[in-house]
């Protein structure tokens, strides 16, 4: 989201109205589900997806005619085969779309992109709240709701509310070529990436775009330095067994929903066997995924960070639907 609000933000610097279009429901084969966004000004779009395809054209074109006459809507597109000739997409689903205008003359929408921005930059768990009919874009920080996509009523208007950085940070252990691989490409796939390593020549943050922390630290004493939480994601790709082993040994005291670790069948077994001697027990140890990611045949750095990614998508997919 962070990129959304950037977008968003460059266009009231420019002091530029723009249109702030959102899937807030969608139901069969729909190309993007609920929780897409797309920012578009006068001249097209500016940043994100709603699909693509003729939905996304017809969007665009909508938000600019919207644009012109400064106002906001909700419109319905259905893509069933029956509708073959309105958008020329038969994928079968329904969707509800906002577009939602975001006035450059206004303070008060500039102080909820601001607010936006500033909650992501500190990692901050908000509620973007976009209004069905009347009022303004809001950010909370607390909504009591029982989905983190929902639509709900506040001061007498309609609104559909979405909560962000709700889930974890992922930590890299290891700073060598898989984490300069993987960052970045998680950070684009929308998660927080803190890169732990006990050597100073890798822990240079111009090695890792999109970081959101890179920690120099003893892997023996990972205690005094994090506080791993139950949403979090750990990644283990030190240079080593010894190293391996020390953060394992901390990381399988944390409750952290995920702990992958790269490396052979062997060194597996070996920090396996080591740690189990150390009195860790079996259903611990059987919370180490290894090896890391999905089997795609990877074998670069560049793809191997590709298949962790993926299964780190599917573990957070699988945590949104809990």
């Amino acid at each position: 989201m962070r990129e959304l609000f950037e977008a968003l933000g460059r266009q009231l610097e420019k002091n530029e109205d723009c249109m702030l279009v959102a899937i807030i429901e969608g139901s069969g084969s729909t190309p993007r589900g609920a929780g897409a966004y797309m920012v578009v000004g006068s001249e097209g779009r500016r940043y994100g997806t709603v699909g693509g395809g003729n939905l996304e054209y017809q969007a665009i074109l909508t938000a600019q005619r919207l644009l012109k006459e400064k106002k906001s809507c909700l419109r319905e597109y259905q893509l069933g085969a029956d509708k073959a000739a309105e958008l020329g997409m038969v994928c079968g689903g329904q969707a509800k779309l906002l577009f939602y205008f975001v006035d450059a003359r206004e303070e008060k929408e500039r102080e909820w992109v601001r607010d936006g921005l500033a909650a992501g930059a500190e990692h901050r768990p908000y509620w973007l709240l976009l209004p069905l009919e009347d009022g303004r874009a809001q950010i909370l920080s607390e909504l009591s709701a029982k989905a983190r996509r929902t639509t709900i009523m506040r001061d007498g208007n309609a609104y559909y509310a979405e909560q962000f950085c709700y889930d974890g940070t992922v930590y890299l252990f290891g700073g060598g070529h898989l984490a300069q691989e993987l960052t970045p490409l998680l950070s684009h796939l929308g998660f927080w990436c803190v890169v732990v390593d006990d050597r100073e020549e890798f822990t240079r943050p111009q090695l890792f775009p999109g970081a959101w922390r890179v920690l120099l630290a003893d892997f023996a004493s990972l205690e005094k330095t994090l506080t791993v939480r139950r949403e979090d994601y750990i990644a283990v790709m030190t240079r080593g067994h010894l190293c391996d082993t020390e953060v394992e040994r901390f990381v399988l005291k944390t409750e952290a929903s995920y702990i992958g670790v790269v490396g052979s069948r062997k060194k597996a077994a070996f920090v396996r066997e080591k740690l189990a001697a150390e009195g860790y027990t079996k259903e611990q140890l059987d919370r180490v995924i290894t090896p890391i990611g999905l089997s795609i045949g990877s074998e670069t750095p560049a793809e191997i960070a590709v298949s962790i990614a993926a299964q780190l998508i599917a573990f957070r997919a699988a945590k949104d639907r809990t």
